[in-house]
């Protein structure tokens, strides 16, 4: 039954083929696709009509024009502002999704980025921003600017003479969306959009004036990542925090480690400690929760702690066991540090008499700087 019913479509698709050539329809007179399997001939930039030069096609990438020199770029058609450009700079509040427009580079970088934040906002009624190379904290290391994004840290400052030596470029950013979807609707948006602004000014691809369509989707570098996408809280962290010394109930934002238990680590995968299942049920991660809390009820009930004013609390998590001292709503709070000092100064007092009445045989050693509590309390959420 599969032969006729074969060889009837094969006479049906023969008797097709003449059909649709016996249309009497006109011959296309404009520009066709390009075949991959017969030759294009002379390779020529074609235009899209309607799109003023912004739509040229060109067949294959072959054909593409060479950049303009940088010394050959001419300067800008029209009067770049001169307004003041830190209203327009990006800040940790904006977005954390966005798109990223246009990116400019040179001296007249940020002048340009403000012409085209400018137009994006009175215009497209976009929320456009400008971020710099030398504000943004992560793209180098640079003196008083940290490595990476610090909450702490809305916007760097760099100082002379930093300031000049960094590379100008400047990026225009849109969009304050909470979720990658908006982003990715917010993208298709302004891929399509033409701003006047940018055929006034110079460009090293001809082929992409006065058009978005090289925008992609980015996130703002202010916002670390761990707050960019919700994630379900540690069940077994949760409960391990259920006591009265819980680091949950610290009302202030920072608080000073002083002491840390955890497992043991090496760098030899032989060492025998690591070795069988007994070796690792001797593992001091084992304890680790009942030493913290044995420690923080020593501390509360030492005098000289006492005489701080500061509370003592406990963090466990799936690593280790850490005991804190005192609450602090700064990050450099005065009161924070006259704490750490006399800290350093009980530390050695404080493990004798623990010796001496039989404690725990561990020392205390306050952190260098507060503890941001932040990302700690928000897993037991």
């Amino acid at each position: 039954m599969k032969a006729p019913i074969t060889a009837l479509a094969l006479l049906g698709t023969l008797a097709a083929c003449p059909a649709w050539a016996q249309t009497g329809a006109p011959a296309p007179t404009g520009p066709q696709p390009w075949s991959p399997f017969f030759s294009p001939g002379p390779a020529e930039a074609t235009q899209v009509p309607g799109t003023g030069g912004a739509g040229r096609v060109f067949p294959n990438a072959s054909s593409l024009p060479e950049p303009t020199p940088a010394d050959e770029l001419k300067a800008p058609t029209m009067e770049l502002p001169n307004d003041p450009i830190e209203p327009w700079l990006l800040k940790k509040e904006n977005g954390p999704f966005m798109v990223l427009a246009k990116t400019f580079r040179g001296p007249d970088s940020e002048k340009m980025a403000l012409a085209l934040a400018k137009e994006l906002r009175v215009k497209y009624g976009l929320p456009a921003y400008i971020l710099r190379s030398k504000d943004f904290p992560g793209k180098s290391n640079i003196r008083q600017v940290p490595p990476t994004a610090d909450p702490g840290v809305v916007q760097a400052n760099i100082g002379v003479p930093e300031k000049y030596r960094t590379y100008d470029e400047a990026a225009v950013l849109v969009g304050n969306e909470k979720t990658e979807k908006d982003s990715a609707l917010l993208l298709h948006k302004v891929k399509k959009i033409r701003p006047d602004c940018l055929n006034a000014m110079p460009s090293m691809f001809k082929w992409r004036e006065g058009s978005l369509c090289t925008a992609l989707r980015t996130t703002n570098p202010y916002v670390a990542a761990q707050y960019l996408y919700p994630r379900k809280s540690d069940r077994l962290v949760v409960q391990m925090n259920q006591t009265s010394r819980s680091i949950a109930n610290c009302p202030g934002r920072f608080s000073l480690q002083v002491a840390e238990f955890s497992g043991r680590s090496t760098f030899n995968n032989k060492d025998e400690r690591f070795q069988g299942i007994l070796n690792l049920k001797r593992s001091p991660l084992a304890t680790a929760a009942e030493d913290a809390e044995h420690l923080a009820d020593r501390l509360s009930k030492d005098p000289d702690i006492q005489k701080l004013g500061q509370p003592i609390y406990v963090y466990h998590d799936r690593t280790a066991s850490r005991v804190y001292i005192g609450s602090f709503n700064a990050w450099q709070d005065p009161s924070a540090v006259a704490v750490r000092e006399a800290l350093i100064k009980l530390a050695v007092p404080i493990l004798d008499r623990q010796r001496s009445t039989g404690g725990m045989d561990t020392m205390i050693v306050p952190a260098g700087m507060l503890t941001d509590l932040t990302d700690i309390k928000s897993k037991f959420l």
